[in-house]
């Protein structure tokens, strides 16, 4: 199958988005696939009338367009749904999403989000199907994932097993540094670990039906390592203003580490953070012109780069305009607010 069909958006009335890179949505074609898929990952992943179930809701009231519509416009048709699950399932695991009622992952000591995390794991194996101890936070979560994983080995796609097995390293890794990072290049190989980047580089290849042989060549890694670069310091960089008043033990955001690093004001590292994403997006437009410019034969290649581009162009607009990011609550306000919604 080929990807819904997309078009380009004018981002020129956006004055906060700063990114150079071409944006375009396949949201008008693609969004009742993507609705659905929406509602089964949050529907399964929380409970009724929770703090984590009306914060994802949330997450997805952006006028300016929808999180997956913008960032996936290559995936196939017969895979955006379970490149949006994947990546909701994420974003609730990474506990933007989880309250003290089912105790949240970022809410949890640093040790019980390990150990939670280690049980969510289990989902991916068979020999754990008839083990349903769901810890103290996912135990929905860890349902959905296996209810996942057993669905989508049964679409007999032999890449669907490193899929799998990237995303439990990737779970694996997620919370293992509980550093402080005195450095910006300290911090960068946390923030894609922390982002789930290489679990998230091999899904949108698995949604775009590229062969995994494409991630071997060095250029390709380069424009990779370059894109998660520019996410990951994009999104820092957009919500720092509702992170900055999460009740946790566990903030990083590469403003903080900038402000320690060169002893600087919180207004001076931000500017001195849009100006590193924006010479990350100069290397990766340069980098993608060598690409393209490849000799024929390479279009599998080519199109897996234009798909990255895509993502992080999405993204990053995303970023810029969602009301997550830009009316930030606290969580007594968030509730007393959604209650009248």
């Amino acid at each position: 199958m080929a990807p819904f069909s997309s078009h380009p958006v004018d981002t020129k009335h956006i004055f906060a988005f700063f990114s150079s890179f071409p944006v375009r949505s396949c949201e008008p074609n693609a969004l009742p696939n993507i609705q659905q898929a929406l509602n089964d990952t949050i529907y399964s992943c929380t409970t009724p009338a929770s703090r984590e179930r009306k914060k994802a809701e949330y997450r997805h009231t952006n006028p300016a367009g929808n999180l997956f519509g913008l960032s996936l416009a290559m995936s196939e048709v017969d895979r955006l749904a379970y490149v949006v699950k994947f990546i909701e399932f994420l974003c609730i695991v990474d506990g933007q999403n989880l309250t003290v009622d089912t105790d949240v992952m970022e809410d949890l000591p640093f040790r019980e989000a390990c150990i939670e995390h280690a049980i969510l794991r289990q989902a991916l194996y068979e020999c754990y199907d008839n083990d349903h101890h769901g810890g103290r936070a996912v135990g929905s979560m860890k349902s959905f994932l296996r209810e996942l994983r057993i669905e989508l080995t049964g679409l007999d796609d032999p890449n669907t097993p490193l899929l799998l097995r990237t995303l439990d390293n990737s779970l694996r890794l997620r919370d293992s540094d509980d550093s402080e990072f005195k450095t910006l290049a300290e911090y960068i190989p946390y923030r894609k670990i922390n982002f789930d980047y290489d679990f998230v580089c091999q899904l949108l290849r698995w949604g775009m039906k590229i062969p995994p042989a494409v991630q071997e060549d060095p250029l390709v890694r380069t424009y990779e390592h370059i894109i998660g670069v520019i996410v990951g310091l994009t999104n820092d960089f957009f919500s720092w203003e509702m992170e900055r008043q999460q009740a946790t033990d566990r903030i990083r955001n590469a403003i903080s580490v900038l402000m320690k690093e060169h002893s600087v004001s919180e207004l001076r590292a931000k500017l001195m953070l849009k100006e590193v994403i924006i010479e990350e997006e100069r290397k990766a437009k340069e980098l993608k012109d060598r690409i393209m410019s490849q000799p024929e034969g390479r279009e599998q290649l080519k199109r897996y780069v234009t798909g990255m581009e895509f993502f992080a162009s999405g993204y990053s607009f995303w970023c810029a305009t969602c009301p997550r990011y830009h009316r930030p609550q606290s969580e007594e306000r968030f509730v007393k607010h959604n209650n009248r919604l």
